[in-house]
């Protein structure tokens, strides 16, 4: 097993990187990794006159499931229900816990003043031939194998809030969430067909765009809403679960959105299959994207980097 990580704070805020990662390749125990994407713009101010943002959170965060996740053996089993399943939601409800509790202590605080992220977790599990994996959030988990990358679970964006409101069905947010993984920011895609918004039809070659920066009107808010997180609410968070089997030369990849939004779908595939160091070549990639203000699919944000080649 090979790691290769990456990571750089956004233009914006070039001295603090508001996501952690983890990366704990086992050492005779079950790896584990983790990206952790500190919320941007959620932060206030305590009496003693510090400012808490997005990187305490994930720090925090970070630092609870490396107490609670560093020790499962090798063999450790990824069943659903099984106790590394267990363990893994039990520690990504305490991390929301402590952040909630003790970095958002005041509860008169409004929602975008609380400090909260976004988390992918890993477990490298039963010898290196399953991966158990858990996400609250807007962060992705692939697999690449034989040319092909396999997102494990959803976005918990504003795609997937229009369909948890019924106003969007799965299959045309499958087709909005498939144009935006390939639109380069420049060259529009050619789409026909048509989407149902709230019972009414729309054109799919006019309706993606709405995606992007939001649509007051529809309701449809813009692609920087999160609808689950960690810190922010008083309830746990409900935990997505995915588990894969890998075998030699698959590649586990774990990111923030600093790196997909910045990236095709078709860029990071070949970033994965060509490179010495795809991480890097990832991560730079996203990073010159980031910067480029005459691409439409531009998004300074912080960008974080795991791949594990098996």
């Amino acid at each position: 097993m090979i790691v290769y990580d990456f990571q750089q704070a956004s233009t914006e805020h070039p001295d603090r990187c508001e996501d952690a990662i983890i990366v704990a390749p086992g050492n005779g125990k079950a790896p584990v990794f983790a990206v952790i994407d500190g919320m941007g713009g959620h932060q206030h101010q305590l009496a003693d006159g510090r400012t808490l943002t997005g990187r305490d959170a994930s720090q925090a965060i970070r630092d609870v499931l490396i107490e609670d996740l560093e020790h499962f053996a090798a063999d450790a089993n990824a069943d659903p229900g099984g106790e590394t399943e267990t363990r893994v939601i039990a520690a990504i409800g305490r991390a929301h816990q402590h952040v909630f509790r003790d970095l958002n202590s005041d509860q008169g605080l409004p929602l975008n003043q609380r400090i909260g992220a976004v988390a992918t977790v890993a477990v490298v599990c039963e010898n290196g031939s399953r991966v158990l994996l858990a996400q609250v959030g807007d962060t992705r988990g692939y697999v690449y194998t034989d040319g092909e990358l396999i997102q494990l679970m959803q976005d918990e964006d504003n795609i997937e809030y229009l369909v948890k409101q019924k106003i969007l069905s799965e299959k045309d947010a499958d087709k909005v969430s498939a144009i935006l993984n390939s639109y380069d920011g420049v060259n529009e895609p050619k789409v026909d067909g048509n989407i149902t918004l709230n019972g009414q039809k729309y054109e799919l070659y006019l309706a993606w765009r709405w995606f992007l920066v939001g649509n007051a009107a529809l309701n449809i808010p813009a692609a920087n809403v999160v609808i689950n997180s960690l810190g922010i609410h008083t309830t746990d968070p409900i935990t997505q679960r995915s588990r894969i089997e890998v075998g030699a030369g698959d590649m586990l990849m774990l990111c923030s959105d600093g790196l997909y939004k910045n990236l095709t779908e078709a860029e990071i595939i070949a970033g994965l299959g060509d490179a010495i160091d795809p991480a890097k070549v990832l991560g730079e990639a996203a990073l010159a994207r980031s910067q480029d203000k005459a691409n439409r699919r531009m998004d300074p944000d912080d960008i974080s980097v795991i791949v594990v080649k098996f």
